[in-house]
């Protein structure tokens, strides 16, 4: 792999790195799908049951929601067919296609399907009826001959089973996704409503079901009414403490982060842990699910401490549990290597994903979609050590998996072309940049609406190419946008907000308006100080910064009062790392460099003409300069800051 430029460039800036951690990719929580009695209407693929199969889903991994189903509690109702094999109900399925086909139309708009017209190569079968018109679909991770499927197919083939709450492939063992999960789960939820009612439990699971296919398939608005229509009923039946309750909670949590409600997501996912820590105890695979939906969570709250404590807990369980080369282990070491770059550690993180590349390849095939999103966030990876065509390359693999599985214009393509276009920024094409960061904008309003947070990646990405181009009223503009959708998102004292209003405020100094600028910056360093302390050096940097802006509006006054002040923090922290050197070699932390080796940097970059060593730290970090983001004295800056919670 061959090594990025030497020069600085957007990629250094807190801004982009904020950028970076914004643009989310998809990660693959296991669960344990229950196995009741075969005289029930089917199995609930879920993870409140000991003793049954394995299956996974893909989840957002900026929530890790849980991916899991309920089990069944009905009993005594007869299947219509007890056979678990699909090529047993061919038959069957080759009678009733005609009269189910069109039943149950796919909408569109609400579901993305694994389209395989588009694949080179041989002719594509159906696996079913054998043919290869019309429309195939890939919905399972089955590979070679049992691939490829009609959605009619599948269907006849479910409705010949008679297992209405089984919405996995009879021949994997795993869950079906896209339209396929959808229709399927419109046929379990019509027929068990007309035999038993609304408020019936399993039609709640039913619910659940259909609820956590449409979240998968994009539609999280549908996602959430389902589940909410299955909790209500879940709770009248078993009560709010039940484990089957716990689950519904889960997956409700991830129907919440899609609708940018991460506070509500955060408080379901608490609740449903602590229902499973009391129904499992600590160490079951159930509750290490649940502990990396919520580690997640933690690390988009900007808690990355805790977002790592509990997810090494979590990796811990699963390890225990199923051995750590097995693909159920995969969700939380991509979950937890997020944590480890937010701190610093860029090379734990990236061997983290290596090993869940790895297992992922061998479980899924090199072209499943739980290898894209591993791809994309191990590209990102690359791109912070340095080697920019190394992760464009990985980029691309991950985007040509990802349109083929989902269709050029899903939330999911969105995300690969956000990271993509970064790369060809980052290898100095900035037009391609922009060409795809625009494409990616268009995808995201579409798909989540105009202001919800996943459209902060490409809105902060766009505003670096913006600024690289010279168009810095177009910069300011969606820069004004990002701090709105994050103060909506996050909370007006998010550390994030700070330094989104960072970056507009240099802006608006470009711009010359020094007033909104000071006022900005105002509000930054109050939230710094917040996350900091008051005596923190990345505090002094904003101070500094704010004195310089009052130098140029002739308050002299104000200026020296907070030059004052950032001078007393800056000799605070100097006296202190004297005396972390002459602490014993053994006993020295080593998470900071010494403080001289940084300001030396400092200046090396800093504007000339300016006389205080701090006043323009701000306009390094966050301006976008034009070069890489691989030079080592920008990743050495990168991992301190990163360290320091910068971000």
């Amino acid at each position: 792999m061959s090594a990025a430029p030497t020069s600085c460039m957007p990629g250094c800036t807190p801004l982009a790195r904020l950028c970076q951690r914004l643009c989310t990719s998809r990660a693959w929580v296991c669960f344990r799908r229950p196995a009741p009695d075969r005289d029930e209407v089917g199995r609930l693929p879920g993870a409140a049951a000991a003793g049954g199969e394995v299956g996974c889903y893909g989840v957002s991994l900026s929530s890790s929601s849980s991916a899991r189903l309920l089990p069944s509690h009905s009993s005594s109702i007869q299947a219509g067919a007890s056979s678990s094999d699909e090529a047993t109900a061919a038959g069957a399925a080759a009678a009733a296609a005609a009269s189910a086909g069109g039943n149950f139309p796919s909408d569109a708009a609400a579901v993305a399907g694994a389209s395989a017209q588009s694949e080179a190569g041989p002719p594509q079968t159906c696996r079913i009826c054998l043919e290869e018109e019309g429309e195939l679909l890939s919905p399972c991770v089955c590979r070679g001959s049992a691939k490829y499927v009609h959605l009619e197919c599948v269907e006849a083939a479910f409705r010949a089973r008679g297992l209405l709450l089984d919405l996995s492939c009879p021949t994997c063992k795993h869950h079906y996704e896209g339209p396929v999960a959808v229709r399927i789960g419109m046929v379990a939820l019509q027929e068990l409503e007309a035999r038993y009612g609304q408020d019936h439990a399993v039609v709640g699971a039913a619910l659940h079901n259909l609820g956590v296919a449409y979240g998968l398939s994009g539609n999280a608005i549908l996602e959430r009414d389902h589940l909410e229509r299955a909790l209500a009923i879940q709770e009248k039946e078993f009560g709010p403490d039940h484990c089957d309750v716990a689950t519904t909670l889960s997956n409700l949590g991830n129907a919440y982060d899609r609708l940018g409600d991460i506070s509500r997501q955060k408080l379901l996912l608490e609740r449903a842990l602590a229902i499973n820590e009391r129904e499992y105890g600590p160490d079951h695979h159930i509750v290490a699910t649940t502990l990396v939906n919520l580690g997640s969570v933690y690390g988009r709250l900007g808690d990355h401490e805790t977002q790592r404590d509990i997810l090494e807990r979590a990796l811990k369980i699963m390890e225990n549990e199923f051995g750590v080369s097995s693909h159920k282990v995969s969700a939380s070491l991509v979950n937890l290597s997020l944590a480890y770059g937010a701190l610093g550690d860029v090379n734990g993180q990236r061997d983290l994903l290596e090993r869940a590349l790895k297992i992922n390849e061998q479980e899924y095939g090199p072209d499943h979609r739980a290898v894209a999103n591993t791809l994309l966030n191990l590209g990102n990876v690359y791109g912070c050590l340095g080697d920019v065509r190394a992760k464009r390359d990985l980029l691309e693999r991950a985007l040509r998996i990802k349109q083929r599985e989902f269709g050029a214009e899903h939330a999911e393509v969105a995300k690969a072309l956000v990271s993509l276009g970064n790369a060809h920024g980052d290898l100095g094409d900035v037009h391609k940049q922009k060409e795809l960061l625009e494409k990616a904008l268009f995808i995201q309003e579409r798909h989540y609406g105009p202001d919800h947070w996943e459209l902060l990646s490409s809105l902060t990405g766009l505003s670096m190419v913006y600024d690289r181009l010279g168009d810095v009223p177009r910069k300011k503009d969606l820069l004004e946008k990002s701090a709105g959708i994050m103060e909506q998102s996050f909370g007006r004292d998010h550390y994030n907000v700070g330094v989104i209003l960072a970056a507009l405020a240099q802006t608006c100094g470009d711009l010359g308006d020094l007033q909104r600028k000071k006022a900005l910056l105002e509000r930054s360093v109050g939230i710094m100080e917040l996350k900091f302390g008051r005596e923190h050096r990345n505090v002094a940097v904003y101070l500094a910064e704010i004195a310089q802006t009052c130098d140029k509006l002739g308050d002299t006054e104000t200026r020296d009062r907070l030059l004052n002040r950032a001078n007393e923090i800056e000799d605070n922290d100097r006296k202190l790392q004297e005396k972390k050197n002459r602490m014993s070699a053994q006993d020295r932390p080593q998470l900071e460099e010494p403080a001289q080796q940084e300001n030396a940097e400092l200046e090396e970059l800093a504007e000339p003409g300016l006389q205080h060593p701090l006043l323009s730290r701000l306009s390094c970090l966050l301006r976008a300069a034009a070069a890489s983001a691989g030079c080592r004295r920008c990743q050495r800056r990168r991992s301190r800051w990163q360290q320091a919670s910068w971000l």
